[in-house]
């Protein structure tokens, strides 16, 4: 050891008791959510289209772009950040302001949403490797 280098001080750790501030959701973050959010309702618009016979290829087209552009992200971002998580975080939040709050069966239904979103999802980026 160099007895020319300056002592360190060992500063204790704060107490694990201490309430940490939530960490506020960066850009990209709320950037993959509101993908997220607009591919369900993409899919649900496409979906009720198809239900009421009037489905157009306009509806699925963006629908499909909306997931292609969720399968480029994963791509990009799967190796280094919980993608899953933080869509499945941000992209219910993204749906929950868009529809300016919502209550428990609202909150289940969004729930669906993203999970069936997250699953075609997957589904396509398995597809994207074979």
């Amino acid at each position: 050891m160099d007895p020319n280098l300056p002592a360190v001080e060992i500063i204790p750790a704060p107490s694990s008791t201490i309430a940490t501030p939530e960490v506020p959701a960066i850009p990209l973050e709320r950037r993959v959510g509101k993908l997220v959010a607009l591919a369900a309702s993409a899919l649900a618009a496409s979906v009720r289209d198809y239900a009421n016979g009037s489905s157009t290829k306009a509806s699925k087209l963006r629908a499909a772009k909306l997931i292609a552009e969720l399968v480029e992200l994963r791509r990009l971002m799967v190796g280094i950040w919980d993608f899953d998580g933080i869509c499945h975080q941000h992209g219910r939040a993204a749906l929950i302001e868009a529809c300016g709050g919502a209550n428990a069966g609202e909150q289940r239904i969004i729930d669906e949403l993203v999970n069936s979103t997250m699953e075609i999802l997957r589904k396509t980026a398995l597809m994207e490797l074979h």
